[in-house]
């Protein structure tokens, strides 16, 4: 990147500027300004100024203090560099927004939950100008390799990024040094400056396992993620499972839990296993809508009647579940609001800053009842 060693020009329109300036230092804009002007008035050097606007080491280290300091000085005086990628470090509420996406999220974009929240977040940007963009990232690579970073944050003019996925540490970290705000959707990682926007895992199994049982289920099948999984969506799943369990006095023995990855498959194969188990499960809660409709179909294939031999939860609510015969009793797990959500955070940080302590907000879930629940039968009972 190649900027002018003096005086920056380009200048967008004032009113574009946001609130970074008061309204008394917008008339500043057109008054031409130095880099020689700007390293006094921040007490550095010119080669600091020059490192920070071009993002490049040059050899001079500068710390997050003295680029808070040297941007606060840029924007006092009016400075707005020729190039867009400076002036977004400089004014990231200029910048655009990106969301990105974990490479090992099977289907990607396909995936339906992941679907509902890239939509939601589409429909959320405040600015029509300002679309998001998508990318992906791998959560094992090393991404302190600065050519190694998605090409969203090497491009320069993003400032507003939005994850999905297990969080990457190093990521997080070239971004933050960047002084640019990140937001975690769906996932919680208490890392230092990140925001973190998810449902309530654990109401939602305590939701599925509580309406089950106000329907007099005593036997219930539970189809979880992989064993021993770390994933704190599934721990924060079986959690959910264990409060409500034992709040209602309801034992669940370990031959009733079935393991796998959540895919319709994976729900075939949990009910094939719980059909050759003593006492066969009355009722199954399963951690996906898509296990859950692979348990439904196998159970049609066996000739069982859902909800009257079997009754059927899910997790999520996927349109696919609101179609199946018959529909898919779930949980709601809140994509949308979850996604409008967190444009709002992303926006309101690029004001603020990045704060140093993590933040978790939790978005309430709820039961959607529909076909494949019901009251537990007199045999089955018996």
């Amino acid at each position: 990147m190649n900027l002018p060693n003096e005086a920056g020009s380009a200048r967008p329109d004032a009113a574009d500027l946001g609130e970074r300036r008061a309204p008394r230092q917008l008339s500043d804009l057109q008054k031409t300004i130095t880099m020689a002007q700007i390293a006094k008035a921040a007490g550095v050097s010119q080669g600091a100024i020059s490192s920070l606007l071009n993002d490049r080491d040059y050899g001079i280290r500068v710390s997050e203090k003295t680029r808070e300091r040297v941007f606060k000085v840029c924007r006092e005086m009016g400075y707005i560099p020729n190039d867009l990628r400076a002036v977004v470090r400089m004014y990231p509420e200029l910048g655009d927004f990106c969301l990105m996406l974990s490479s090992t999220i099977e289907g990607g974009l396909f995936d339906p939950f992941v679907h509902r929240l890239v939509a939601a977040a589409m429909r959320a940007v405040p600015d029509a100008a300002h679309p998001i963009s998508l990318a992906y990232y791998d959560e094992a690579e090393d991404y302190s390799v600065p050519n190694s970073l998605p090409h969203p944050i090497r491009v320069g003019t993003y400032s507003k990024f939005l994850i999905h996925g297990v969080p990457s540490p190093s990521l997080l970290d070239a971004l933050f040094r960047r002084g640019l705000p990140v937001v975690s959707l769906g996932y919680d990682a208490p890392l230092p400056g990140l925001t973190s926007i998810l449902p309530d895992y654990t109401q939602a199994a305590a939701l599925a396992i509580e309406h089950l049982v106000q329907l007099g289920h005593q036997h219930l099948g539970i189809i979880s993620g992989a064993f021993g999984s770390t994933h704190p969506k599934i721990q924060e799943l079986n959690h959910g499972v264990s409060v409500a369990c034992e709040k209602l006095g309801l034992p669940i023995e370990g031959q009733h839990i079935v393991y796998g990855d959540l895919s319709e498959q994976a729900g075939r194969a949990a009910l094939e296993e719980f059909l050759a188990r003593k006492p066969t499960p009355t009722a199954i809660f399963a951690m996906s809508d898509r296990a859950a409709l692979g348990a439904l179909s196998l159970a049609q294939a066996h000739g069982l009647k859902v909800p009257e031999d079997l009754s059927i939860i899910g997790c999520s609510d996927d349109f696919a579940g609101a179609t199946a015969l018959p529909a898919l009793t779930t949980i709601h797990l809140p994509a949308e609001e979850i996604a409008a959500q967190g444009i709002r955070e992303i926006d309101r940080l690029v004001n603020v800053g990045v704060a140093d302590a993590p933040r978790k907000e939790t978005i309430p879930v709820r039961l959607i009842t529909r076909a494949s629940t019901g009251p537990v039968s007199k045999l089955q009972k018996v």
